[in-house]
């Protein structure tokens, strides 16, 4: 399931989006994934088992989990079935917020184009690991450009990992635990009743804009839309490169590289963030991302880009 072998279309089928060149993660066009099949190519949004296992006759102690499921938002999670040493995990941890006897999670730096991203991690002895962002934090943070080896001409025509498995992965890793893709799932915490999720993209890899179109039917409900905007580009004091995210032509985000200042060099910009009213059920929207050139230094290697997630619940 956490292979995400959705490739381009025209036609994105379930949220009727019309995209043009843009990969999609959530848009089933081919997959050997027999769980996708089973689902029309939609991320699944699946609670965990630990949720609700308590009985109700049991104390109110022992309903409770270690989990912290009232800090985190979107998550990816496994149940290895195999005992998880948690002080070898605390080797990848910059952060340890809590340690128990047998339970910890923490902070985990993930590497992403324009630096690493905290993904908060958890994990306990008896094999779950479940990666996270803080439930303030936009699901389209999970992008991860690093799939791409260029950041002049970003070519990513299937999303195939997010930081969320990275980080799992990292912790199995640091565990000598085995980690099985087919096993990793997929959560919300701050919207319990989402029962799927979306993420797409769309880039620029030379001056001008390119847009993608996306409506979304009436009989879902709509819990969030949010953006991964970035730019990479050539800072020279007033000749700099600049990028403009909108949406219905309303300016969403803006890089603002101007504020930069001159370093003769290349230079990272991202911002996480909410589409909020923007983006409504039922009805057609165009969003654009714009690379532009502003100066006359000619020099572009670089690129800008925006990723999409949508949680929702369907019917």
């Amino acid at each position: 399931m956490n292979e995400f072998k959705w490739k381009y279309i025209g036609l994105v089928i379930v949220l009727t989006a019309v995209i043009a060149s843009v990969a999609i993660y959530g848009a089933l066009v081919d997959t050997d994934d027999e769980i996708l099949k089973k689902t029309n190519g939609i991320i699944p949004l699946v609670p965990p088992s630990f949720i609700g296992m308590a009985s109700a006759s049991d104390p109110i102690e022992e309903q409770e989990t270690a989990f912290p499921e009232l800090d985190a938002g979107i998550s990816a999670y496994i149940n290895t079935t195999q005992d998880i040493d948690i002080n070898e995990i605390k080797s990848i941890f910059t952060l340890v917020e809590e340690v128990g006897d047998n339970y910890i999670y923490g902070i985990v730096p993930i590497d992403d184009w324009g630096g690493p991203i905290d993904v908060h991690v958890y994990a306990d002895t008896t094999g779950w690991i479940v990666a996270y962002l803080q439930r303030t934090e936009p699901a389209a943070k999970i992008m991860q450009w690093t799939i791409s080896t260029s950041t002049q001409t970003p070519d990513i025509a299937v999303i195939s990992t997010t930081i969320l498995k990275d980080a799992i992965f990292a912790a199995g890793d640091a565990s000598s635990v085995w980690i099985d893709e087919n096993e990793i799932y997929y959560y919300d915490f701050k919207f319990p009743n989402a029962d799927g999720m979306m993420l797409f993209i769309r880039t620029r890899a030379d001056e001008g804009a390119n847009i993608h179109q996306l409506q979304i039917p009436t009989n879902y409900t709509l819990h969030e839309s949010s953006y991964f905007h970035y730019i990479y580009y050539y800072n020279y004091y007033s000749n700099i490169w600049d990028s403009l995210l909108k949406v219905d032509d309303k300016v969403i985000n803006n890089a603002d590289t101007s504020t930069a200042g001159g370093s003769g060099s290349y230079t990272w910009y991202r911002h996480f963030g909410f589409y909020g009213s923007n983006i409504e059920v039922g009805s057609l929207h165009t969003i654009e991302i714009s690379y532009t050139r502003i100066g006359n230094d000619s020099r572009d290697n670089g690129s800008a880009g925006v990723a999409t997630a949508l949680i929702y619940r369907t019917g």
